[in-house]
């Protein structure tokens, strides 16, 4: 699908399944997907509040247009088209009783708040009057929250990708009234749209049974694509080495990353992996000179992709955090919004390679700094009163305070005039080191619709030292200039320029991930003593909203999201993240609670996404409304639930070792039943073969005894990446009774008399044999895998 480059259609990629023979209806002389257009700039939108107090939910707007029964929504996204004049639904049972009583096609409408090409979709069609009365009198009209309900996004976005190669959001899909699949594309031109809309409406009147047995025919065939034999007994090591081999082929030796543009960070698909193959054989005695030269490469891709991202325009200089993703190839021009699950993963992704490098690395620092940049910046803007985290930040702001129509990056983006005038004497050092010229410094390639025309977007165009050089200056010095500068345009910024929208409902997956990412923070920058405590502060809050507002103790379960009210569900995502990040809780906090809350929803998600028959686990919750469930293993923007969930199994083994045997059932079952497409494309599984190499490596189980949070045995254990390791705490003064019941290695610690006497110790165990106490420091030290130094 060609989009402007200035905008692109996010798109997701290509679910490798069987292709179905039967691709829905075809419209003469119409394409199922947008070739080339023009775009319009979107309108304001409804402003959600940054609090959970509840929007107004009148019968007419503040624009004198009726508000339409999505002004009752939860959900920012569906708040954003409440003045639509198109009769709009949530998906539910009130629209599917519709459009059977009536006789009537569904049309599906899928995107997120902070998704451009949906504002884009909603200016030009949905708020248009001529387009929203062919919608109304022809289709019941249905509008989802992709981020809310994934599951509903999943089963049509893969009907999508089938009949057309691609997709992407906004996502548009024709349904019958029985929820079955009949055309589909993203976005559409005005004109083309009302075109699509009238003919599709035609063939529905005129040949309704070709509609039918259409959606019938995709249905089955997609049924029968994701219905794949298992493929046992794989080979770990050759399927990790092809992933890396296509990143290596894949990877832009000068600007970073992965591909041309449009350049996402997907750390997922790229770094995530990257860091844990260098680990795997750098920690190897036994690897050859060639395993560990490509483990060397493996780490240097992703540490030159992560310095080139954090130098580069995508990251917000003056504000903190980061951009979705950069439309060219150097980072520099963004897609300006900012999603909760682009910082939480590349705060992991930071930390893991910070510990793969030596104390003398520039690039550690800078990694520390990108680290402490997402923290600060998610802090600030991304944390609820209450402790959550909201999900994402809009592209698009209004300019100033008096202005009324939105642009993308008008937020972030400086003229040359206007910085000479805000920082006086510091402007020519600060315009020279974030590469701002007088005409502006984006390129006219990338931004079709001239909105950046004379801006400029701040980037590093020079270091702290060649800075230093130019003016002659000491770096200090230049270090303070800097400094200054930077806290004057934040204050002006966010006094005088409007913030972009907020999606302020908060998912207990991306939540999920940042709490693992805070929690690593808290063990890896533990120097930083203040930051450290800060970044757990965040994380144990962030766990303790969920608990308060998206946790049914008494049943067990898991909500997906949370604004003013709980919403869905939980996904299969929603368990897997976030049982990950209670288990990276528990390593950073030596908190028992946090465990045994992880080991709980274990239990809840085996029995809400097992399949006892076919083995591993479905994305998707029970719903009778959802026609396929989808074992969907493919890492997207995210990894896979079916990938963490591997992850956390494996832990959990030795975790609570007792029941190891059913968790590593339930491990390779994953792996099984999706043999045949780890076999076939494992670089469309990275973070399953991320996974499946630690439980080829083995897992190291330490088991700490002591009180002291600033133990120098923990800060050593901390200070190297150990992918596979497993932290348990044994606190002498409150030993862990309850998670000893499940961990035959620690009751019988627990049990001993003589424990709460013993010196402060590590025991390392590996393949459930514990090995003797260590007592001392250095000798811990020859133990661990060594920091590589080159």
């Amino acid at each position: 699908m060609f989009t402007p480059n200035r905008h692109l259609v996010p798109k997701r990629k290509p679910l490798l399944l069987p292709r179905p023979t039967h691709r829905g209806i075809l419209l003469q002389g119409v394409r199922t997907y947008s070739q080339s257009h023009s775009s319009l700039r979107a309108k304001p939108q409804l402003h959600p509040s940054s609090r959970f107090i509840r929007m107004s939910t009148s019968t007419s707007t503040h624009s004198g247009r009726p508000a339409n029964r999505l002004a009752k929504a939860k959900s920012p996204y569906l708040l954003q088209h409440a003045e639509n004049p198109v009769d709009w639904y949530e998906w539910g049972q009130e629209a599917f009783d519709k459009a059977k009583r009536e006789n009537k096609p569904i049309f599906l409408s899928v995107g997120y708040s902070a998704c451009h090409w949906c504002h884009v979709l909603a200016h030009e069609s949905f708020e248009d009057e001529v387009t929203a009365k062919i919608m109304n009198e022809h289709y019941v009209n249905i509008k989802v929250d992709r981020e809310e309900r994934p599951d509903v996004d999943r089963l049509y976005m893969t009907f999508l990708q089938a009949a057309s190669g691609g997709g992407g959001w906004p996502m548009s899909v024709w349904l019958t009234p029985d929820l079955h699949p009949f055309f589909a594309g993203t976005y559409f031109p005005p004109g083309r749209f009302r075109q699509i809309l009238l003919k599709l409406a035609e063939v529905w009147e005129d040949d309704r049974e070709r509609c039918i047995q259409s959606g019938k025919q995709v249905l089955e065939a997609l049924k029968e694509g994701s219905n794949i034999a298992p493929k046992h007994d794989l080979d770990i090591k050759p399927l990790a080495f092809e992933v890396l081999e296509r990143l290596q082929k894949r990877f832009d030796s000068k600007n970073g990353g992965f591909d041309g543009a449009p350049k996402f960070p997907s750390p997922a698909q790229t770094t995530n992996f990257l860091a844990r193959y260098a680990a795997f054989y750098l920690s190897d005695p036994n690897a050859s000179g060639e395993e560990k030269k490509n483990a060397r490469v493996a780490k240097d891709m992703a540490v030159f992709t992560m310095v080139k991202i954090y130098n580069g325009g995508i990251r917000d200089v003056v504000g903190g955090g980061f951009s979705r993703y950069s439309v060219d190839e150097r980072w520099h021009v963004p897609h300006f919004e900012k999603m909760l699950y682009d910082e939480a993963q590349l705060l992991s992704s930071a930390l893991e390679l910070y510990q793969l490098l030596p104390e003398t690395s520039q690039d550690k620092k800078t990694l520390e700094l990108m680290a402490k940049d997402i923290v600060g910046y998610v802090s600030r803007v991304l944390k609820s009163p209450e402790g959550g985290f909201y999900s994402a930040e809009d592209a698009d702001s209004l300019p100033t305070i008096d202005s009324t129509v939105k642009k993308e990056g008008a937020f972030y983006v400086w003229t040359a005039q206007q910085l000479d005038e805000l920082l006086g004497a510091d402007a020519e050092l600060f315009k020279y080191h974030f590469g701002v010229r007088a005409e502006g410094n984006c390129d006219p390639r990338h931004d079709v619709q001239g909105e950046l025309a004379g801006q400029n977007i701040l980037f590093a165009a020079h270091t702290p030292e060649e800075t230093a050089k130019q003016f002659g200056k000491s770096v200090d010095d230049v270090e303070v200039s800097l400094a200054r500068s930077l806290t004057i345009l934040r204050e002006y910024r966010d006094k005088h320029r409007p913030r972009p929208h907020l999606d302020d409902k908060i998912l207990t997956c991306w939540n999920g991930l940042m709490i693992s990412g805070l929690s690593r923070a808290h063990e890896v920058l533990n120097a930083d003593q203040e930051l450290a405590a800060h970044a757990l502060q965040l994380a144990e809050a962030s766990a303790g909203f969920i608990r308060k507002y998206l946790y049914d103790e008494q049943r067990g379960e898991l909500r997906r999201s949370y604004r003013e009210g709980q919403g869905p569900t939980g996904q299969a995502d929603d368990y897997a993240f976030f049982i990950q990040g209670l288990l990276d809780l528990y390593e950073a906090s030596a908190k028992e609670e946090y465990l045994l809350w992880a080991i709980h929803l274990q239990e809840k998600q085996d029995e809400l996404f097992y399949d006892t028959e076919g083995g591993g686990y479905y994305a998707s919750a029970p719903d009778e409304h959802i026609l396929i469930r989808m074992k969907d293993a493919q890492d997207g923007a995210e990894p896979s639930a079916a990938s963490i969930t591997l992850s956390n199994l494996q832990r959990l083994a030795h975790f609570a070792e007792d029941k190891h045997a059913a968790y590593n059932e339930k491990a390779k079952s994953i792996l099984a039943s999706n043999g045949q497409l780890l076999s076939r494309a494992p670089f469309a599984l990275a973070s399953m073969v991320s996974a499946a190499m630690m439980a080829d490596k083995g897992y190291m189980q330490f088991i700490h005894t002591g009180s002291s949070a600033d133990s120098p045995f923990l800060k050593l254990i901390r200070s190297v990446f150990i992918p596979n390791r497993v932290l348990i705490h044994l606190d002498p003064s409150n030993p862990p009774r309850e998670l000893a019941k499940v961990n035959s290695s620690l009751r019988s610690l627990v049990e001993d008399k003589g424990n709460g006497q013993s010196r402060e110790n590590v025991r390392i165990c590996e393949n459930f044999t514990c090995g003797l106490p260590i007592e001392d420091v250095e000798e811990l030290k020859k133990m661990l895998p060594p920091v590589p130094q080159e």
